[in-house]
């Protein structure tokens, strides 16, 4: 059987009106895409299907975390992810150019949304991966790194011609 099979929704038959599903994006899920920028998560997509008679409205959110490392102190962190999407499919034939429109084809028995559910989850990862973490009773960061930065920060020489140019800035 086909792993991403059971991220499948059945469309034929489906009643209009409002369906709800949830999966569950663990590391298994991401190991089934070569070269997935996410190697393990633990992610609850909790997903709203409003079936209208040639559309489906879906709204999707992505809720859970990411363990990873953070890019300031380079600690290990539990990386928390919280996004919402929303999504329409329209029953015709070919593709869409737009990125929040899928096409299905009307002779389609279910949606397979594997593929949709992982290229969510990595839009969902920030591009610069930490957080606060000020308010966690025991913050994870890595304190002799951040010592440092801020001693490089003090320390940082200022450039007088830095100073001229944002003179030259105009309102």
């Amino acid at each position: 059987m086909d792993f991403l099979k059971q991220f499948a929704i059945p469309v034929k038959g489906l009643l209009d009106g409002s369906h709800q599903y949830e999966f569950r994006l663990e590391d298994e899920f991401f190991k089934h895409f070569e070269a997935s920028p996410i190697d393990r998560a633990q992610l609850v997509v909790k997903l709203n299907l409003d079936k209208q008679v040639d559309l489906l409205v879906i709204n999707l959110n992505i809720k859970g975390f990411i363990p990873t490392s953070c890019d300031r102190c380079l600690a290990d962190i539990q990386l928390p992810i919280d996004k919402s999407y929303k999504l329409v499919v329209k029953r015709a034939e070919g593709l869409s150019d737009d990125p929040d429109l899928v096409h299905l084809a009307p002779d389609a028995h279910e949606l397979a949304f594997g593929e949709l559910l992982y290229d969510y989850a990595c839009l969902s990862v920030p591009l610069i991966k930490r957080f606060d973490c000020s308010s966690l009773a025991e913050p994870p960061c890595n304190l002799e790194v951040l010592k440092y930065i801020q001693k490089e920060e003090k320390t940082k020489e200022r450039n007088p011609i830095w100073d001229e140019l944002k003179k030259l800035k105009t309102n």
